[in-house]
């Protein structure tokens, strides 16, 4: 287990910013994100509203200087790209951004095409993360994508010819009809191309998705439980044999190359997030943007900031100590490196052990769980069925 931190949890003074673009071309069968279809006006206008609470926003980052920002959705690429410029220069104008800041965007293949990310590395995008899911097109019409293998192709090599250097390239597992063979073919036509970064998840059937119709009709064949597991055991061989490491449940990196805001998000960096549906976490506090897109519309900012923003932040949580013991073990322990023992006193004044010792101490039996100088650890075993483990670490 490496001791190399990718970002300084010590860093008083950094920030992270989410921006929120909720348009797609068409939903996918297993999307429930915040995102539908609508015009250039909307864009615009949208565009114009967001950038109003950027701007509203600044004060709460008036100490701290931004050390990663991402584009998300949705789909970003949609819009035209002179919204993307004029976004990034409402946050150059109202933040103190790191030289070295991470600057991401997401990319659906299909919507993506050479000038637009011209346009995004003019406006200070350093990192693209390509939505691809899959190289077999058969699967990629079950999910319900627009795009195809070869536009992903297209898309990439556009990327690498105008000079992107950092790319990120989604895939999923656990899709309808995937086998062993079609992830393996998937992952080797991947890394060969040798992006700096891949994201692997798995398939979550959600709520009120045409997937979750699917299931509850008896009409969604997904991979029985001992195919999922080879394909996770393809994943760890393929993986290793290309160079990445994993420092994540679901991310693999060739070194130097991890993501770090979603690092940030799992080691306690505050971020605020802006546009519909966003979250922020700060100053112990989190809270979320309006879902309702009317409504976020039609908002008078200055009203709203002069009253506490009671109809743009909803569901705002100061979390307790108890909360946040939890936070530190369910997000840490996603990290390869885990959680730091030293950390974890230093932060609330307790032993770990004192507060999660029946739960570490099971696990640690079990083989899921490893304990290596001062950090606790998930097995490569443990890291197989993480999100149980993860969902132990509760208080009353």
């Amino acid at each position: 287990m490496s001791d190399r931190r990718i970002i300084d949890p010590a860093d008083e003074k950094q920030l992270e910013l989410y921006i929120h673009i909720p348009f797609c071309a068409k939903k996918c069968n297993y999307c429930d994100f915040l995102s539908y279809p609508m015009n250039e006006q909307a864009h615009a206008e949208y565009v114009e509203k967001l950038c109003r609470e950027i701007e509203l926003g600044a004060s709460l980052g008036e100490d701290r200087e931004i050390s990663t920002i991402f584009i998300g959705g949705g789909t970003p690429t949609i819009l035209d790209p002179k919204h993307i410029a004029v976004i990034m220069a409402s946050i150059m104008k109202n933040y103190v951004v790191r030289d070295d800041a991470e600057i991401t965007i997401e990319c659906n293949p299909a919507s993506t095409i050479r000038y637009k990310f011209t346009a995004y590395k003019e406006a200070g995008v350093n990192r693209l993360s390509i939505g691809l899911q899959s190289a077999n097109d058969q699967e990629l019409r079950a999910l319900g994508r627009i795009h195809i293998y070869e536009d992903f192709l297209k898309c990439y090599q556009n990327a690498r010819m105008v000079g992107f250097k950092n790319i990120n390239i989604d895939l999923m597992n656990d899709i309808p009809g995937q086998t062993e063979k079609s992830w393996s073919d998937t992952l080797k036509h991947v890394l060969m191309l040798k992006p700096e970064h891949v994201s692997i998840y798995n398939l979550i059937v959600e709520e009120g998705t045409p997937f979750m119709k699917m299931y509850e009709d008896g009409r969604l064949q997904l991979p029985d439980e001992e195919t999922a597991s080879k394909i996770d055991g393809i994943t760890r061989s393929l993986t290793a044999k290309y160079g990445y490491e994993r420092y994540e449940v679901s991310n693999f990196a060739k070194p130097g190359f991890e993501c770090r805001h979603n690092y940030g998000y799992w080691s306690n960096v505050p971020y605020l997030g802006f546009g519909l549906g966003a979250a922020s976490y700060f100053s112990g506090e989190r809270w979320n943007v309006t879902r309702d897109f009317r409504d976020y519309m039609e908002l008078e900012f200055g009203d709203e900031m002069r009253s506490g923003y009671p109809r743009l932040h909803t569901d705002r949580q100061i979390l307790s100590r108890n909360e946040q013991m939890e936070e530190f073990m369910f997000l840490g322990m996603r990290r390869i490196e885990g959680v730091s023992e030293t950390e974890f006193k230093l932060r609330f004044q307790v032993d770990i052990m004192s507060v999660f010792g029946d739960q570490m101490e099971k696990f640690l039996r079990q083989g899921l769980v490893i304990h290596e100088g001062y950090r606790y650890c998930f097995s490569e075993r443990g890291m197989d069925v993480s999100n149980v483990i993860l969902s132990q670490f509760l208080l009353d």
